[in-house]
């Protein structure tokens, strides 16, 4: 019987524990910055609310996140189908709109499979609140949108499609479900774009895409759908880079479920401990 109720107890203690803790869609940080310091902002989407720094742009109108980009309550935030163009989840305030840097840990969750162009999904830099926020953007894109097979392609907003990579070839591909690292770096003159698998292998150091586009500074942030486009991607994670943003420290993605755990074992282990006690006072 003594048995059975500490059994209960403990399962009791450790939900108490982990339930108020909300586990993360996925543990990775090989990327370059983690651990480290930088001028940035980051955001794991682990919060109730979006962060008031976040303006979500439908159509070129500003309004408050959570229609276009939902909180998903599992640590992620959920870009959805659009009408319109450009939809996009922006980073507002003072920092410097001409050389940023963007990285995103993004899966696609739902591929339509026939947008011939609306579907489309990213990171994007540099986008000019006063051209209907316009900018450059990395995006996954489908067979026949510019390229081969689910491959990735850089855009400069309203203007033209540039280079894009090629899976038949050896090129960075996706499929639903996969989490990628997308990193996009604009300085004004010149995109870079790095895409790579989450997971235990570290960051490559070359670049995928190099695209001369000049002209476009402003926002950095994520980007959705065109007119019409019914993709839906989950993003886990985004770290901005730009001078004039405050000096953090990367932490990456955290492992509440992990730390929820081991509190409860600590929590376990303590009550076993003043059982004990209490019986040899006793």
């Amino acid at each position: 019987m003594g048995i059975r109720r500490s059994f209960g107890v403990w399962m009791a203690c450790l939900s108490c524990v982990l339930l108020p803790l909300s586990a993360p869609a996925v543990l990775f940080t090989n990327f370059s910055e983690s651990g480290s310091q930088v001028n940035g902002f980051q955001d794991d989407f682990d919060g109730a609310a979006f962060d008031p720094a976040w303006i979500e742009i439908r159509a070129g109108a500003a309004y408050t996140p959570g229609t276009l980009f939902s909180l998903t309550g599992a640590g992620a935030v959920q870009m959805n189908p659009a009408t319109g163009d450009p939809n996009k989840l922006l980073l507002s305030g003072t920092y410097d709109a001409l050389s940023q840097n963007v990285l995103a840990l993004i899966r696609v969750v739902t591929d339509p499979s026939g947008d011939t162009d609306a579907f489309r999904g990213g990171v994007t830099a540099g986008t000019v609140t006063g051209d209907s926020y316009r900018g450059i953007c990395l995006h996954h894109r489908e067979p026949g949108q510019g390229g081969n097979g689910n491959h990735f392609n850089l855009l400069n907003d309203g203007i033209v499609w540039g280079s894009a990579t090629d899976p038949t070839t050896g090129g960075d591909s996706w499929t639903v479900g996969e989490w990628k690292w997308l990193r996009l770096v604009y300085d004004g003159y010149t995109a870079q774009a790095r895409i790579w698998d989450a997971g235990a292998t570290p960051e490559p150091t070359g670049w995928d895409l190099m695209w001369s586009q000049s002209g476009r500074y402003g926002l950095a942030g994520l980007v959705t759908n065109s007119i019409g486009g019914a993709g839906v991607f989950e993003v886990d994670y985004v770290l901005i880079q730009a001078q004039g943003l405050p000096l953090i420290t990367v932490a990456g993605i955290p492992e509440p479920a992990t730390g929820g755990l081991l509190l409860g074992l600590a929590a376990f282990a303590a009550m076993q401990r003043r059982r004990t006690t209490r019986r040899t006072r006793g």
